[in-house]
């Protein structure tokens, strides 16, 4: 075959063993055969010595039956029509006539059987191969909707799955004879990549391939071919054609032998399209056959991490930088191995191209910044103080393990950094700076400046201790800018290296404290004739800004009280309400308005002429410091029909309640629910949660209950000088005021 066979007859017993678990099998009692389904296929049998696996399948006349085995002892017969064909390693039979083909494989011991099972009618293709400009019949099938859904690493391979019988469209399978060759065409377009395996041969067989365009025929250097007919126990190795126009594929089927049975499988993969990875994605996966592209927000210090699974692939990074794409080397990547390429400096976008006959790879993106900040410190110095915008600047005050490094495969060898002193005029402080590594090959140099020009003032170098690699310094500065630099010992390590290199990087963290020694002049600015007028004016909008708020409390409280008064004038104001109802002078929604208006303002009075203004209560209740009243009110006074509307009042001259509630207790039938309460407050099933209720508040509440029942005993619960204090009104309350 162009790949020879591979054996790995133990390989796929194992591997039908782990998938046990997850595939379906046929075992009816524990003689009967064990049976493994792959791909829908049955492709491995487990039988007791002595026993069969035995099915049956239809078949009409022509149709070819061929059943082959991998096993030590077993043997395969088929029966059909009357013959009986019997072989220890691969039976064939063409179909004399229509009705059922009956299919045996046994053993005399115990033994786990690979099988290839292939009934289908004959293909029956042209014995003749067409010229480029004649017409030809050609196969459309089997090509994928999208790399994704045809492949799956966790097989452990990169083969198309191909699901069912070898009757189905993802194999080409028939019978073909000596003295016929079959010619097969496939439909071919630019950019495909058809992908072939043959799976079941009774057998010698060749397959040879040519392609054709409208007017010339190539031979194409690749063979499939086996000598003999289908081991199962062999895994037979898959094989590609790229196709670089748009024409069509001629597959020369033969044998040498009398005849040879045969199922190919054939998958055919279109040219891919640019993979687009949304902004801020920082792991994908790449699938594809032959070629396929990643396009990826990307920038001057990330890094990509390519890690290819099962195949080998080719893989090559392009960067953006300014209106220019730069592409770099075409690096080989072998397979379960992981590789870095580093973006050049002021890259903004990449563009990873994979090539390979097929393939699986993982990719993430990574970042070699120093620290938090999205940067690489340079590796050069700043010539002056009012140009340092392209430094990285860290605070002698709140600088805790910052973590940087000198990145080796991007050409970082050094790193500089500015450190802030911040104080006032003449002061002086005393810094402490701790600098830890992995890597005895770092230098650290702490530099103090010249802030008038910066130039260098003293240099600090810090020596690791070869333990703990730590190494520290102190210095005494005054406040601005100085520099920390970082380099390696060996000037030389970058000497003859490429850009993403294997070398690695040599990390370091650094920590400064500062104390301040001398804290100097406080500087002192007077405020300009400016600044006088725009204070000045400030103060005014902020003072009238201030008291507006408070006159309007004031105006509401004044407002509320009045209305207080007036409404106290009144008495009978919920039978005057009834009335307004009955009248048509009022709808039920404005009388309903009016009395949640008026809730506040009754509430400024006290509490007799309050309740007075309300009407005769329907319940009351009082103890030595708190009071309670109830009224019913008018039942078209309810936001929801058929719900019972209760004006509430509520007194605590002499206590205050802490987490307090209202509870509507229903002694008979379903509890009540309360559904509305005005002024709105927090409420759950048959309680109205109040909280805190100060000494001498006086509150008035609208509820609505929701229920079928006809009475509810109402209570008020919370605690009293830190002590539970439930308070119930003895008498129940009749929603019928005939029962009252």
């Amino acid at each position: 075959m162009g790949g020879q066979n591979t054996r790995h007859r133990t390989g796929l017993i194992l591997l039908a063993i782990l998938l046990l678990c997850q595939l379906p099998t046929a075992t009816l009692a524990d003689e009967s055969p064990t049976v493994f389904i792959i791909d829908e296929r049955v492709q491995m049998i487990t039988l007791n010595s002595g026993t069969s696996y035995d099915f049956s399948e239809s078949v009409s006349v022509g149709d070819v039956i061929s059943v082959a085995v991998g096993c030590d002892f077993c043997s395969v017969s088929i029966e059909e029509n009357g013959s009986i064909i019997t072989s220890a390693s691969i039976a064939t039979h063409v179909a004399t006539g229509s009705g059922l083909a009956n299919v045996s494989i046994s053993s005399p011991e115990t033994e786990t059987i690979t099988t290839s099972i292939l009934i289908t009618a004959d293909s029956q293709h042209p014995s003749q191969r067409p010229s480029p400009e004649e017409n030809f019949t050609l196969d459309t099938d089997g090509r994928c909707a999208s790399s994704t859904e045809c492949v799956d690493v966790h097989r452990g391979n990169l083969n198309t799955i191909s699901s069912g019988s070898y009757s189905t469209t993802w194999f080409e399978s028939g019978l073909v004879r000596s003295d016929a060759p079959e010619y097969w065409g496939i439909e071919a377009l630019e950019g495909d990549l058809i992908e072939f395996k043959l799976h079941h041969t009774s057998n010698q067989i060749r397959f040879d391939f040519f392609f054709q365009n409208a007017t010339v025929e190539s031979p194409i250097p690749l063979v499939i071919e086996s000598a003999t007919g289908t081991n199962p126990d062999l895994l037979a190795s898959t094989e590609y054609i790229e196709i670089v126009e748009d024409g069509r594929l001629i597959v020369k089927i033969s044998t040498t032998a009398a005849n040879a049975a045969y199922a190919l499988q054939r998958a055919i993969h279109s040219k891919s399209l640019t993979q687009q990875i949304d902004d801020g994605t920082l792991a994908f996966t790449q699938i594809g056959h032959m070629t396929s592209q990643s396009a990826f927000s990307f920038d001057e210090t990330n890094y990509v991490k390519i890690a290819p699974m099962v195949e080998d692939i080719k893989a090559e990074l392009s960067v953006k930088i300014g209106e220019n794409w730069i592409t770099m080397p075409e690096i080989e990547i072998q397979k379960n191995r992981i590789q870095r390429v580093y973006a050049y400096p002021n890259t903004t976008m990449a563009m990873l191209k994979i090539t390979s006959n097929v393939h699986w790879v993982d990719v993430s993106i990574g970042s070699f910044s120093d620290g938090n900040l999205s940067v690489d410190a340079p590796s050069f110095m700043p010539g002056e103080p009012e140009n340092i915008a392209t430094w990285p600047i860290l605070s002698s005050e709140s600088t805790d393990d910052f973590q940087g490094s000198l990145t080796l495969a991007a050409m970082d060898q050094k790193d500089v950094y500015l450190l802030s002193v911040d104080g006032w005029v003449d002061s002086l402080h005393r810094i402490h700076i701790v600098i830890r590594t992995s890597d005895q090959n770092l230098l650290a140099t702490v530099w103090e400046l010249d802030q008038e020009n910066f130039d260098t003032k003293s240099e600090y170098n810090i020596d690791f201790d070869s333990f703990s690699n730590e190494g520290e310094v102190y210095l005494n500065v005054g406040p601005g800018m100085h520099l920390i630099v970082f380099s390696h010992k060996n000037e030389s390590i970058l000497t003859n290296q490429t850009w993403s290199n294997d070398l690695q990087s040599v990390s370091y963290t650094i920590t400064a404290t500062k104390v301040t020694i001398e804290e100097g002049e406080e500087p002192w600015f007077p405020p300009s004739d400016e600044a006088k007028l725009w204070g000045s004016a400030i103060r005014w909008i902020l003072g009238i800004t201030m008291i507006l708020p408070a006159l309007f409390l004031l105006y509401k409280i004044k407002s509320t009280r009045n209305e207080g008064r007036r409404l106290g004038a009144v008495r009978e104001r919920l039978k005057i309400l009834s009335e307004l109802l009955d009248s048509g002078t009022e709808t039920p929604k404005q009388t309903r308005k009016t009395l949640v208006k008026s809730l506040e303002a009754v509430a400024t009075l006290p509490w007799q002429s309050a309740c007075e203004s309300w009407g005769v209560p329907d319940r009351t209740y009082s103890t030595q410091g708190t009071s309670l009243a109830i009224w019913k009110l008018d039942q078209r006074l309810s936001k929801t029909e058929g719900n019972w509307p209760l004006l509430i009042g509520l007194h605590t001259p002499e206590e205050t309640w802490e987490v307090s509630a209202f509870r509507f207790e229903a002694p008979h039938g379903s509890p009540w629910e309360v559904t509305n309460v005005e002024p709105r407050l927090l409420h759950q099933g048959e309680e109205i949660f109040v909280d805190s209720i100060a000494k001498g508040t006086m509150i008035f509440l609208t509820v609505e209950l929701e229920g079928d029942g006809t009475h509810v005993d109402i209570e008020l619960n919370g605690h009293v000088d830190g002590k539970p204090r439930g308070m119930r009104i003895p008498a129940t309350l009749s929603r019928s005021s005939e029962e009252e």
